[in-house]
């Protein structure tokens, strides 16, 4: 399931470990989730930044026909800082109610190595036919939220095609893989969004598996393969990050495609 951020009591008790009293900015977006076109999901997420680092927190949870077979939900945590166009250290949670399964995980990251995390309860089949997670694979991470702020060096060059240039590496405490993104185009954003009418960079996505994976299953391969998986990004105004505005990953019964319908920024 599509995991977002929102909780907004957690997300000032986060906020105020990284400098309350700095200038901050808060993105407050919500998303739309479509399976070939059939509208399965939405989450929100609110971001609070600034130069020094970030909190963000949110929600996600399926609707429509999908909450009639399959129930499920869930919550994200995340706190982190910054260090030129990196995210050096963080801690993140997430909790899933599923109707076969409740889970809970939680990554602590300090200078890029996942320093502790674990899954509870633990995955039935965690030692089969798995690509080992070792000390290497877990060294130059981010965790998957803090995976979706894009940092460049100035607030000028937020927009430059090579902003979409970078390789991924995150680890989520099952799985380490990179996904790779390469400049593709430069269009304008929806006129539905809310609260932002301007450019966004596209960027091509590339999937590609490091450890925790099972070996037996094709599924990682022909994700790997997959060559229409794409990544819009958009400023989050007055910084200098961008963030997913749009993501789309086509599927063997249909395109899913995550939309922002809300993406307000505004001072603190």
């Amino acid at each position: 399931m599509p995991r977002s951020a929102l909780s907004v009591a957690a997300l000032l008790l986060a906020a105020s470990t990284y400098g309350a009293s700095a200038q901050q900015t808060r993105l407050d977006a919500a998303y739309s989730i479509h399976l070939a076109g059939i509208p399965i999901g939405q989450g929100a997420v609110i971001l609070d930044l600034n130069e020094a680092g970030f909190a963000a927190a949110g929600t996600a949870k399926f609707t429509g026909l999908v909450r009639m077979i399959a129930k499920g939900e869930g919550t994200s945590t995340v706190r982190g800082s910054f260090q030129g166009t990196r995210v050096i250290s963080s801690v993140f949670s997430t909790q899933s109610n599923t109707s076969e399964r409740s889970e809970k995980v939680e990554i602590s990251v300090e200078n890029g190595f996942a320093k502790e995390f674990s899954v509870l309860p633990p995955p039935k089949d965690l030692d089969v036919n798995r690509v080992p997670i070792t000390q290497a694979a877990r060294t130059n991470v981010v965790d998957p939220l803090s995976a979706g702020l894009m940092l460049v060096a100035t607030q000028g060059d937020v927009l430059n095609p090579a902003s979409c240039n970078r390789t991924i590496p995150i680890f989520d405490a099952r799985f380490r893989y990179d996904v790779e993104l390469t400049y593709l185009r430069t269009e304008q954003a929806p006129k539905k969004t809310d609260g932002y009418q301007g450019p966004i960079l596209v960027c091509q996505a590339r999937y590609i598996p490091i450890a925790g994976h099972r070996t037996d299953r094709p599924q990682v391969q022909q994700l790997a393969k997959n060559r229409e998986l794409f990544v819009s990004l958009a400023p989050v105004a007055g910084t200098r990050v961008l963030v997913p505005i749009k993501v789309s990953i086509a599927t063997g019964i249909g395109t899913m495609v995550v939309e922002a319908t809300r993406f307000r920024t505004t001072p603190r």
